[in-house]
């Protein structure tokens, strides 16, 4: 069973069993995945439980230089990290995720985004429209990245261990900003700001994103289950467990996967499970492929031998 973390050391607002983030946890756990704790610090030993590590959005807490040595040590050797921020970066929410994530090439900005022309309800929640492509974003028509922060993406860390870029952007044209330059807020226009950023750091991955209200379900406007959000939200799931480094473990891990299955072909899988016929609905879905897989060689076996 795959086992996710979150860090509940650093006064974090998303917590697993925070009510608002109702919708998002309990896709975790229909997707099996086996969720638990880190808290009173995060150490080697805790964080090696975890294919995935999440780090949602501490308040007025700091990441100490040990703890940024281990996540560093847990990411190189495989280990995945969902890095989330919110509006005014560090500075407004008195952290310091950036000291972290700068190894990984990405930095939060303290700063609030919005957008004048695309929106959910107020210009404060903008609709994102540009992507680009790679395995989060496909299918992905828009999302909503509301009342967040951008990121700034460092390319010259760019090395044989370290990769990254940004893959969703506000809209140039109608996009603006209130950032906090060091002594004041100040407002700017007029430009295309990343809002979503992808690390490879050794064997591990790294997904970072200036937006909470992104995995909240307390609203329908900006939160889990508006737009493509909820795509987004299991794409980065996935792009963060699939790793195999050899043609072995590409035999033996596991692709994970999300797409749409029919409301009623659902609820039949959930009263296979509910009878006891079957372990998980993975067990279920994988025996159906290999039952078409073998059906679809004898088809074809057939057809070649009546040529």
């Amino acid at each position: 069973m795959t086992n996710i973390g979150f860090d509940h050391s650093h006064n974090n607002r998303l917590k697993v069993e925070d009510p608002a983030y109702n919708d998002f946890i309990e896709y975790l756990f229909n997707s099996n995945f086996k969720l638990g704790k880190i808290e009173a610090g995060i150490n080697e030993e805790k964080l090696a439980k975890y294919e995935i590590f999440i780090i949602g959005l501490p308040i007025e807490s700091e990441i100490d230089k040990d703890e940024i040595i281990e996540l560093l040590k847990y990411t190189s050797q495989g280990g995945s990290l969902l890095v989330i921020n919110d509006q005014g970066g560090d500075h407004q929410n008195k952290n310091n995720l950036s000291e972290l994530t700068k190894h990984f090439g990405i930095t939060f900005n303290p700063d609030h985004l919005f957008d004048n022309e695309n929106f959910s309800n107020e210009n404060s929640r903008p609709i994102i429209q540009n992507f680009k492509k790679h395995f989060i974003t496909r299918d992905l028509g828009n999302i909503v990245h509301s009342s967040g922060c951008t990121i700034t993406v460092n390319e010259s860390v760019i090395s044989e261990e370290v990769d990254v870029d940004y893959i969703a952007s506000s809209n140039k044209e109608s996009s603006w900003r209130s950032i906090f330059n060091g002594s004041e807020w100040i407002e700017e226009s007029n430009n295309e700001y990343p809002v979503i950023g992808v690390s490879r750091y050794g064997l591990g991955k790294v997904v970072s994103i200036g937006n909470l209200a992104l995995f909240s379900s307390l609203q329908k406007n900006f939160g889990i289950n508006e737009a493509d959000n909820f795509k987004l939200v299991s794409n980065i799931i996935s792009w963060l467990l699939n790793k195999a480094y050899s043609d072995d473990m590409k035999e033996r891990l596991p692709i994970y996967m999300t797409v749409p299955i029919e409301q009623d072909m659902f609820y039949w899988l959930k009263e296979q499970l509910d009878q006891g016929k079957w372990k998980n609905i993975e067990d279920l879905i994988n025996f159906a492929l290999r039952v078409l897989k073998i059906r679809l060689k004898e088809e074809k076996k057939e057809e070649e031998e009546e040529e």
